[in-house]
């Protein structure tokens, strides 16, 4: 298991551009990079095994459910949902119509924003936390 001290020393890491972690988690090697994605903006990229597949972002396989964020999001946004309820009737649209307008649906992304619900998740969905490397 992961000291706190080691998870200090993973926070300090991954809070500044370019840092890098290596853990070793239920036998799997995951490795934890800080990449650029706009031009001032930076998130933590995950990486199973080396490599990162998209298949992992939408099917129920291991590697998503351990090791990926799930964002919860609607299938219409806010304006098209309203849109649709006023097609539909307004205030009398059917209960069905309006929970299918509000149906949400989950999608495992691999790129964190903060060390700390990462950590959460590493813990809660894994047995075993090894830390193997901090930085290059």
């Amino acid at each position: 298991m992961i000291t706190k001290e080691q998870w200090e020393e993973v926070e300090t890491e991954l809070s500044r551009p370019w840092g890098a972690v290596e853990m070793l988690v239920d036998s799997f090697k995951v490795s934890l990079r800080v990449e650029r994605v706009k031009s001032l903006k930076y998130t933590i990229m995950t990486y199973v095994n080396g490599q990162f597949c998209g298949k992992w972002m939408n099917d129920d396989s291991e590697e998503g459910k351990r090791f990926f964020y799930p964002k919860s999001t609607f299938a219409y946004d806010t304006k098209h949902r309203a849109e649709l309820i006023k097609i539909y009737g307004g205030k009398r649209c059917p209960k069905a119509k309006i929970e299918e307008f509000n149906k949400k649906f989950i999608i495992k992304m691999p790129n964190w924003s903060s060390v700390k619900t990462m950590r959460r998740h590493f813990e809660k969905n894994n047995q075993s936390l090894e830390l193997v490397k901090v930085g290059f």
